[in-house]
C-alpha cells in the first residue's frame, strides 16, 4: 500500500469513527431519557434500554478496532 493509499485510508477510519461516535452518544442519550421516564413512574422499557446499551457496546467495541487499524496504518504495520 502507497503512502498515499494509507493516508486516505485513515481518513476514511477516522470518518468512520467520528460516525460510530456520534450513533454511540445518541443510543447513550435514548438511553438515558428511558431510564428518567421510568424514574418518574413511567412504563417500563427495560428491554429497550437493554438494547440500546448493548448497541453502544458493540459500538465502542467497533470504534476500537478501527482506531487500531488506523494505528498500525500509521505505523506502516498494516
Amino acid at each position: 500500500m502507497s503512502e498515499q493509499d494509507a493516508f486516505v485510508k485513515i481518513a476514511e477510519l477516522e470518518a468512520e469513527i467520528e460516525q460510530l461516535g456520534h450513533e454511540r452518544d445518541q443510543c447513550e442519550a435514548e438511553a438515558k431519557g428511558l431510564i428518567e421516564g421510568e424514574a418518574v413512574g413511567g412504563p417500563s422499557h427495560a428491554a429497550e434500554i437493554h438494547r440500546l446499551k448493548q448497541r453502544k457496546m458493540m459500538l465502542g467495541t467497533q470504534m476500537q478496532h478501527l482506531r487500531a487499524r488506523a494505528s498500525a496504518l500509521k505505523l506502516g504495520i498494516y
